[in-house]
């Protein structure tokens, strides 16, 4: 019965997190037997969908870096698969811990006519979070232990794979219990200590998953040996009998496990979640000058950035699509394919973040309805916040690529107009559908409020064809146009004018004038 209890809760309290995402959306705010049948039935397959879906792709991976192993890049890549791991169970655990203490889940669980075992949080978090982890590294063990003819490589793949969830699990919980304790001035509330932390470590995380997972990288940069005397996955520890991987998880892991306990049983406190209220507050305390609603709405989302846990991602969040391409521009000619190509891949990276600029609301978004303020001034207040933000990132690439490559500095030079001018018909085309996806009368507003996981998706459908427009009508522009003038004018004048229309359109269609919450 206890195992059936803690079963029972798990599902509870993940259904419950996954549903306070959800609740403001339009599918949950039907009450006839028929919607209500279904809107349960989509809760519960968004709740079990990621678990599939990450199991396959993960597996599937790491059955192919198991095949492509040889001897003398086996340690390389099982290294690699290690490191993906680490971030995954990080970026999981931290985003189901915030959840918990965010929403004070377990305020409404201690509530029901059961047991809540101290076992519950980490039963559910490995039930519905962590149970694809070992996914990205064990089938990659039995396809070399296959290939070695030894059942080490899967014995020593497996411990480490157990050792890595409960790291992940004892960051993620210092994280939060970092930022909470050092975010709860209400009168100043600045960039503490954890939001460095927590951006920093991103970052981190990112340029080594970058670096790990590209191969224009993995040229320049290589395992450094002696981190295989922390994590045994080379072939000499793995390919012969010996002690040294069983001795070195047994140290490790008996230093990280009660510390984890530790730290799970302090985060898990009455005094956590007063720490966690305090940093919640304060959100309500925003003044918004409704003389200028577009710039008020700008201060106040630059300010936010600055100030709440996970915000200041809004910034970072384009490296992680940016630093891929590095490597190319920093080597390609102007005028190649490669180089025409980037232009408008850069613009398609920021409707990502017009999505975490419209999420930034949050628990405040009741101030979108009880404010005369309408979706179009909302709208135009992200976009101009996004293109500035664009602006800047573009600016910054123009001079990474000016040490290095300077013969692209002229071509990119001239093709910033372009940018901006792409950038801005993304942000319509993309932006006009977000913000009209709003419900009225919002409360909380996320990425899941707005349509889920899918959201990036149908933005992206619609912002490519735009870009396809874009660059068709910069190409073409010199048959069109009869002036005898420079073809890049032609181009942007041609632009210009199909973009302003088309962004006409997007506004007129899906966010009606006077329009509010």
């Amino acid at each position: 019965m206890s195992f059936r209890n803690d079963l029972f809760l798990a599902k509870v309290l993940n259904t419950e997190l996954k549903y306070q995402y959800l609740k403001n959306t339009p599918r949950f705010q039907k009450n006839d037997k028929q919607s209500i049948a279904s809107s349960k039935k989509y809760l519960t397959n968004t709740v079990r969908s990621s678990i599939y879906v990450n199991t396959i792709i993960y597996a599937i991976i790491s059955i192919s870096f198991g095949a492509i192993s040889t001897e003398s890049n086996a340690s390389n890549n099982s290294f690699i698969l290690f490191l993906l791991l680490l971030i995954l169970a990080i970026m999981s655990d931290t985003q189901f811990y915030r959840g918990v203490w965010d929403m004070k889940l377990l305020t409404p669980l201690s509530q029901l006519p059961l047991k809540v075992e101290k076992r519950v949080v980490p039963f559910s978090l490995f039930l519905y979070n962590e149970l694809y982890l070992p996914f990205v590294t064990i089938p990659a063990g039995v396809v070399i232990s296959i290939g070695m003819r030894s059942p080490l490589p899967i014995v020593v793949f497996s411990l480490f794979t157990v050792l890595f969830i409960y790291v992940a699990r004892l960051v993620s919980l210092l994280l939060g219990v970092t930022f909470i304790k050092t975010n709860t001035n209400r009168r100043t509330k600045r960039l503490y200590l954890g939001q460095v932390f927590q951006v920093v470590i991103f970052v981190i995380f990112i340029l080594a998953i970058e670096i790990a997972a590209n191969p224009s990288f993995q040229g320049y940069v290589k395992i450094p040996p002696f981190l295989y005397y922390f994590v045994p996955v080379a072939s000499q520890y793995i390919s012969t009998l010996s002690v040294y991987p069983f001795a070195s998880f047994g140290m490790v892991f008996a230093i990280v496990y009660p510390s984890y306990l530790y730290v799970q049983k302090r985060s898990f406190t009455e005094r956590m979640e007063t720490f966690a209220d305090v940093s919640g507050g304060a959100k309500k305390n925003l003044a918004l000058k409704i003389s200028k609603p577009v710039r008020s709405l700008m201060d106040k989302d630059f300010k936010v950035i600055l100030r709440r846990r996970g915000a200041i991602m809004i910034m970072v969040v384009p490296v992680t699509f940016i630093i891929p391409i590095i490597p190319t521009l920093l080597t390609v000619s102007s005028g190649t394919l490669e180089s025409v190509f980037y232009i408008p891949y850069i613009s398609l990276v920021f409707l990502i973040d017009f999505v975490l600029m419209i999420g930034l609301e949050g628990k405040a978004a009741w101030h979108l309805s009880a404010l005369p303020i309408t979706r179009r001034q909302f709208f135009f207040s992200k976009l101009l916040s996004i293109f500035i933000i664009g602006l800047v990132y573009y600016g910054a690439i123009v001079a990474i690529v000016g040490v290095v490559n300077k013969g692209m500095v002229s071509y990119m030079l001239f093709n910033y107009p372009f940018f901006a001018i792409i950038l801005t018909a993304v942000l319509f085309a993309g932006g006009t559908y977000l913000v009209n996806a709003i419900p009225n009368e919002v409360y909380t507003l996320s990425q899941e409020g707005i349509g889920g996981r899918w959201v990036f998706m149908k933005t992206f459908i619609i912002g490519l064809p735009i870009i396809v427009l874009n660059a068709l009508a910069f190409e073409f522009a010199k048959y069109i146009i009869a002036f005898s003038i420079s073809y890049y004018i032609k181009g942007y004048a041609l632009t210009i004018a199909i973009d302003a229309l088309v962004s006409y359109l997007f506004l007129r269609f899906f966010i009606r004038k006077g329009a509010h919450f």
